[in-house]
């Protein structure tokens, strides 16, 4: 979890502040006070990585060199008690999944969800990186607290309304101190990107200030907003449910498949029994639910909705766009030389392959299909023929590999085994579509944990195969973790395009240990305990024997 805060200062003639020194602190650089003639070097810091000052539309570009912006801030500033500048710090994400140019778009974004910029004030940017065991990223951002004149030739006058909020309460004005509206805004910014790069981590909630001890008073403050924000939400939950529709809105937002406990379960935030049973009643005679039924006619006691019908209709019109433009690595059968080298490649790794892994390579690099689709079980060597299938098909195949997962973690799985390009889903979506990475044609776009990827995600990431003739390549498991959206496409995906199925578990060595793997990954439960539970009485049983023959041993020689 990302530990975030923000800080401001006033740097102000009062307490001694100087924006040339100020300017050059932050930006590790050199600058002369023009008024003073004394000279400020801090070019010696080595931990500034990134220097920028951003101006408003109309403003003169050599305010650009914070030489010329500081010693502005110093001319118009005339009174002994000025305040010359908003220092501002801003704790960035030390997290291990993202690069600098990250922490530079977290910056750009917190300053334009603030308005500074498009209000009319220059914006200093320094961003400067940890030193050697230390973890703490942040940027310095220095805000003049004058606005540019019309003619963008110089400062002009005081922006007071962009001074901090207030609010009313019991007849009484309130200032909001502007470090906690910054703080919200970043904690925002930084949890809307984790989102868009598919990470699933989050900001801490605990502390909007760098090392404060949070003692009895203000724990308390801190716990009643946080009652009182859960409070609202709540009560929004609530609001929003206003009749049948909104129910099945709420219970298939997450799920393609239900039951009728799980829209009581929906209905539980309803504290009036008569409207949450109008609901209910409301939702389950509502004309847009489907029945589902077993294949002998029997009734499931489950239920889907018109609209995921026709949404997974839609993703299955996208697949087949996908599918029937064939595989890119196969050569037609007149012309079989790839091919040929293919079989062979496959024959040459063949001695360190099971018979089902090689099928399932085999399935992966030369079935005609443009989707091809492995189940792997947990412990079978899924990933192995992953990285033999990018080796290959990198070597033979006439587009790039790009290897993609919806968690962070399955991605460097891929990293592990050869893949050179990767990324999450939503990472790969957000660059591609922000002009951050580019999409060559003819690539075949490998997801590992395919079973995760939820409905939203399988839409665009058919919509981009489509438009860019990629092959796609799924491999997951629908019995281990799901998707945390609506989804199960991967499962009707695989059954559509005949799937090909990897079982035999390769990480046990053991008949048991293979036996109890394979049992819990089909869900057979019980089963998978029984065989854990006998070894383990085998095991105490030759330990009992073991510790008798000791005893008996130590007697004889005694």
């Amino acid at each position: 979890m990302a530990i975030q805060f923000a800080r401001i200062e006033i740097v102000s003639k009062s307490s001694g502040g100087n924006a040339c020194r100020k300017g050059a602190y932050n930006a590790r650089c050199i600058i002369e006070d023009q008024k003073s003639n004394v000279v400020f070097n801090f070019s010696n810091r080595g931990d500034n990585v990134f220097h920028q000052i951003l101006l408003p539309e109309g403003a003169n570009a050599k305010y650009k060199n914070p030489k010329i912006l500081m010693n502005e801030v110093e001319r118009v500033e005339k009174r002994k008690n000025s305040q010359l500048l908003k220092d501002i710090v801003l704790a960035l994400p030390d997290d291990k999944e993202l690069t600098l140019e990250d922490r530079i778009e977290i910056t750009h974004r917190l300053i334009e969800k603030r308005g500074w910029v498009a209000n009319g004030i220059a914006v200093q940017i320094d961003i400067h990186q940890p030193h050697d065991g230390e973890k703490n990223w942040h940027a310095h951002l220095l805000i003049p607290t004058r606005r540019f004149t019309s003619d963008g030739l110089s400062l002009g006058a005081k922006a007071v309304d962009l001074n901090p909020d207030f609010k009313k309460a019991g007849g009484r004005a309130y200032i909001i101190p502007e470090s906690e509206q910054i703080h919200e805004d970043l904690k925002e910014v930084i949890n809307s990107y984790f989102i868009e790069l598919g990470l699933e981590n989050r900001v801490d909630e605990i502390s909007n200030m760098p090392q404060e001890h949070i003692g009895p008073v203000r724990m308390r403050a801190a716990i009643n907003q946080a009652v009182i924000r859960n409070q609202e939400r709540m009560q929004a939950n609530i609001e929003s449910i206003r009749d049948g529709r909104d129910v099945l809105a709420r219970v298939t937002r997450n799920a393609s498949v239900f039951s009728e406990n799980d829209v009581r379960r929906v209905l539980k935030c309803i504290d009036n029994r008569g409207t949450a049973s109008y609901l209910f009643e409301s939702a389950m005679s509502d004309q847009s639910i489907r029945d589902l039924y077993e294949a002998d006619g029997e009734r499931t006691g489950l239920y889907t909705t018109t609209y995921v019908q026709e949404e997974e209709k839609k993703l299955l019109r996208l697949a087949g766009y996908v599918a029937d433009s064939g595989n890119i690595n196969k050569e037609a059968e007149t012309d079989s030389s790839k091919n040929q080298k293919i079989n062979q490649l496959i024959e040459e790794n063949s001695n360190k392959l099971s018979a089902e892994q090689k099928q399932c390579l085999s399935h992966l690099l030369l079935s005609d299909n443009g989707i091809r689709i492995m189940r792997g079980r947990a412990g079978a060597g899924k990933s192995y023929v992953l990285g033999k299938f990018a080796s290959i098909a990198g070597s033979c195949g006439r587009g790039k590999i790009i290897g993609l997962a919806p968690t962070h973690k399955a991605k460097t799985g891929l990293d592990a085994i050869g893949y050179r390009d990767t990324d999450t889903i939503k990472g790969f979506l957000f660059k591609l579509y922000n002009g951050r990475r580019e999409v060559s044609r003819s690539s075949t776009i490998v997801v590992d944990e395919a079973a995760m990827v939820g409905n939203d995600d399988y839409n665009e990431l058919l919509r981009v195969a489509a438009s860019y003739k990629c092959n796609l390549i799924l491999a997951g498991d629908e019995k281990q973790l799901a998707s945390v959206g609506r989804g199960g496409m991967f499962e009707i995906l695989a059954d559509k395009y005949a799937g090909v199925n990897l079982l035999q578990i390769q990480r046990q060595d053991s008949s048991w240990g293979k036996s109890v793997a394979m049992n819990m990954s089909r869900g057979r439960y019980r089963e998978g305990v029984a065989t854990l539970i006998n070894y383990m009485s085998r095991i105490m049983g030759l330990l009992q024997w073991s510790i008798y023959l000791i005893i008996g041993i130590n007697q004889i020689l005694a």
